[in-house]
């Protein structure tokens, strides 16, 4: 019997019934597509391993899914897609939160990298000079 490395098989087909591929998986990969929330689009891009490329998602108003800097997207862990061009405030959107978890099938309360604004505070630097060491208060504005 001849293994499967043997044989001159080029490619092999694989059909799944419909049913057990979600409705967004279904020819809408890279495609910007109703996310089910007024107003809002999303597309959902594949991994790619040899990259490496996580599975991801984009999501802006109708709009701007033209405009790269109006839009929030995630990998499928949760990390931003594109640090560059990531909108915080379009991120910082329960509604938007919300369809990145359902597209990339995370937990409803699963974290997303900074999808929350900045906030102001103050960190504590010490700095050693001849007197000794000393603490001085840096105070951080949100920008």
């Amino acid at each position: 019997m001849m293994s499967f490395k043997e044989t001159l098989v080029e490619y092999v087909i694989v059909q799944l019934p419909t049913e057990l591929i979600s409705e967004e998986g279904l020819l809408n990969e890279g495609r910007w597509v109703p996310s089910g929330h007024k107003n809002f689009m999303m597309r959902i891009d594949p991994e790619d391993p040899s990259i490496p490329l996580q599975r991801h998602v984009h999501i802006a108003q109708a709009k701007h899914v033209r405009s790269k800097n109006m839009q929030a997207s995630w990998n499928a862990d949760g990390s931003i897609h594109d640090r560059k061009s990531f909108n915080r405030q379009v991120a910082t959107q329960n509604t938007v939160q919300d369809i990145a978890r359902q597209a990339l099938n995370l937990a409803a309360d699963f974290p997303l990298e900074e999808s929350a604004p900045p906030q102001d505070g103050m960190l504590i630097e010490s700095v050693e000079n001849n007197d000794g060491i000393s603490y001085e208060p840096i105070f951080l504005k949100a920008a």
